[in-house]
């Protein structure tokens, strides 16, 4: 046999083993049990006991076969208070247990760890105006009707546009290129519809403004300031093994790329998705906030001090943005109560966060001074039951009723938007 015929038969090899394997795990009723290692701290003003029931709760849902793994990790005051590390990283094409450090595709979470950031520093430093029409920015944007819409909009999906790009080609300039000629689904600023067309848009004007590519400016500006080592887009090819995969797509298991159609069609690199991520990364981004974006590192070996964000912008970001007349509530980026929120019932409102499709979340309450990472890859081998949203949402609950050390003088828990769709329920949703 030769080298060529004999890569071909490996080829056809592999392709089968893929598909056979995913069909079977996916036909199954539960998950290989993997790892379960748990710690929890016992810190001044938290109820551990508490804690007990989240393991639980990921444990039946492994066992369900909803989701292969999961990692949880919660801090209060600057102290870990939970870590949990539960299931595989991945099924397919072998089973590998979850390890503390595995990185996830985090999907939507790149909106705000990412995008909503890079347009904060901009607006601190003067080069753009919030209120601003994108279209000073990006002349040609104004086609097809779009002159008016803001960048503050964008932020708050208010904007109008459609919610994806319906892309035909490959690459930036033809997903950019069909943005110019999209019309708006509505007028802006009149109704919340949720458009990962804002902030591939608000990518493109960080480039603009920053003469920097949208992945190099977050690494130079966000990431490597906070010594967030293991948070990039396009993850090097040394990486993969940590890298839990997602689902199988045209017969190849996407791992190591974006999960996201658009994102994944532009490259790998977009304002709405792309970023790669693990729990300790993203709980040092979710402390710098609580931390009114200040954040330590070393300079010819001594401690100095620098700022993400200003205290007023973070203020700013994670606080209602929205028209009165708008029941889902969002700050600029930050999800605060809408129907995709991860908040639970018990954070108080002052709280925000953001959701990924994959299965990433943050949850971060300043008033509490905690926050809350929940990464699985619910899409693994194949997209699953939405049963994440009520997971999530329970050991958010469990997290807030463990904190003690508060006064709930004068504090509110319960938005408008939460009654209203208690009492007028809608199906589960998640992004």
């Amino acid at each position: 046999m030769n080298d060529i015929l004999r890569v071909k038969y490996v080829r056809y090899f592999l392709l089968f083993f893929f598909m056979f394997s995913a069909k079977i795990f996916s036909q199954s009723q539960s998950f290989p049990h993997g790892t379960q290692d748990v710690t929890m701290t016992a810190v001044s003003g938290v109820r551990s006991d508490l804690l007990q029931n989240i393991a639980p709760i990921i444990r039946k849902s492994i066992d369900a076969g909803e989701y292969p793994g999961a990692i949880v990790l919660a801090a209060h005051r600057g102290h870990i208070i939970y870590r949990g590390v539960f299931g595989n990283r991945r099924i397919v094409p072998n089973v590998a247990p979850m390890q503390f450090n595995t990185l996830f595709d985090v999907a939507s979470l790149t909106k705000v760890m990412a995008t909503t950031p890079a347009i904060m520093q901009l607006v601190e430093q003067g080069k753009l105006d919030l209120d601003a029409p994108v279209a000073k920015y990006w002349p040609q944007f104004a086609e097809s009707g779009k002159e008016k819409v803001t960048i503050r909009e964008m932020l708050t999906h208010t904007s109008g546009l459609p919610p994806d790009v319906p892309i035909k080609g490959q690459g930036e300039n033809e997903a950019l290129h069909q943005i110019e000629k999209m019309k708006l689904a509505h007028a802006p600023g009149t109704d919340y519809l949720y458009s990962d067309v804002n902030f591939i848009v608000l990518a493109y004007l960080v480039e603009i403004i920053s003469h920097e590519r949208f992945d190099s400016y977050v690494q130079n500006h966000i990431f490597k300031p906070l010594g967030m080592g293991d948070t990039f887009f396009q993850p090097a090819a040394h990486l993969q093994d940590r890298i839990a995969p997602t689902e199988m797509i045209d017969n190849s298991l996407r791992w190591g790329k974006v999960h996201d159609p658009t994102a994944y069609a532009m490259g790998g690199v977009a304002g709405n998705a792309g970023l790669f991520s693990d729990a300790k990364d993203m709980g040092i981004y979710a402390q710098c906030l609580l931390d009114n974006g200040r954040f330590s590192y070393l300079k010819s070996g001594k401690k100095q001090f620098g700022y993400l964000l200003g205290p007023l912008a973070i203020l700013k970001m994670t606080t209602p943005q929205m028209a009165p007349t708008m029941l889902d509530v969002r700050g600029l980026g930050w999800d605060l109560d809408s129907p995709f929120s991860n908040r639970g019932i018990l954070f108080p409102i002052q709280s925000y966060g953001h959701t990924g499709w994959t299965g990433a979340s943050l949850w971060i309450d300043p008033v509490t001074q905690t926050w809350l990472v929940v990464l699985t890859s619910r899409t693994h081998p194949k997209p699953h039951s939405n049963s994440i949203v009520l997971d999530r949402r329970a050991i958010a609950n469990i997290i807030a009723a463990s904190i003690t050390d508060i006064s709930i003088n004068n504090l509110n828990n319960t938005g408008q938007g939460e009654l209203v769709r208690a009492y007028s329920p809608q199906p589960m949703q998640s992004h």
